[in-house]
């Protein structure tokens, strides 16, 4: 409401900020080349593409400063290292925007990486929703349990369906999933074609990142059904 109210306002003076266009930035050098896109709605969300923006300067300034030492170091063994992140947005809705980033990087090393990230941003604070967040005060250990138990048999069915062999050791799943925030990959929001309200989450595994990395990235879909009953009364009806 307040935004329409600014627009009836001020017309055509703010259609500039409400307007803002997608970022797609390449950067090119004989050591390095990295490239960052977002997603126009999030262009149009100051603090949230600041967030951004910091998340990608630390990230590219690290590669950045590697591959000028490597090059400097070891100049007959060099190539150039790359870094490519790409943010999408995962769920939209007046009150939240769900965005998931993608990084393919390449450090002169057996074989190049990838890694995910993802924020999602309370548009009414102006501010990042933790996962814990999402949960009823004293009901976050219960639902990342809940969350944890159906991701470990997600991906145990995702291993089993793709290896067309003998069944994976169902203790692999604990590897990189655990009871906690911190062990549960990054979390984004979902939904399905038509809808408008979230169906679930999707915690996020780069290739690497929690098993081998031949094994590859890992998306495992949350349906609300496992957790709904956890959710804290001010998000719960964002889900469906």
């Amino acid at each position: 409401m307040r935004y329409a109210l600014m627009a009836l306002s001020f017309g055509l003076a703010i259609a500039p900020v409400l307007a803002a266009a997608p970022y797609d930035k390449t950067e090119k050098t004989g050591a390095y080349e990295i490239r960052l896109r977002i997603p126009a709605e999030a262009m149009a969300i100051a603090p949230l593409k600041a967030e951004l923006f910091a998340r990608w300067k630390k990230d590219s300034d690290d590669i950045k400063d590697e591959a000028k030492q490597e090059k400097s170091e070891a100049p007959q063994y060099f190539h150039a290292y790359a870094l490519d992140t790409n943010w999408r947005i995962s769920f939209e809705s007046a009150r939240l925007i769900s965005l998931s980033g993608y990084s393919y990087i390449d450090e002169n090393g057996a074989h190049p990486n990838a890694a995910f990230d993802s924020i999602v941003w309370d548009k009414t604070a102006n501010r990042a929703v933790p996962f814990e967040a999402l949960f009823a005060r004293g009901q976050e250990k219960a639902a990342f349990k809940a969350i944890a138990t159906a991701a470990r048999k997600t991906w145990i069915a995702t291993v089993n369906k793709g290896a067309g062999g003998d069944p994976v050791d169902p203790s692999m799943a604990n590897e990189g999933i655990g009871d906690d925030a911190k062990h549960l990959g990054h979390y984004a929001l979902t939904y399905a074609k038509g809808e408008r309200k979230v169906n679930g989450i999707v915690l996020l595994y780069g290739a690497g990142e929690a098993w081998a990395h031949a094994m590859g990235d890992f998306r495992l879909a949350i349906p609300v059904s496992v957790f709904r009953k956890y959710l804290a009364p001010k998000w719960a009806a964002e889900f469906r």
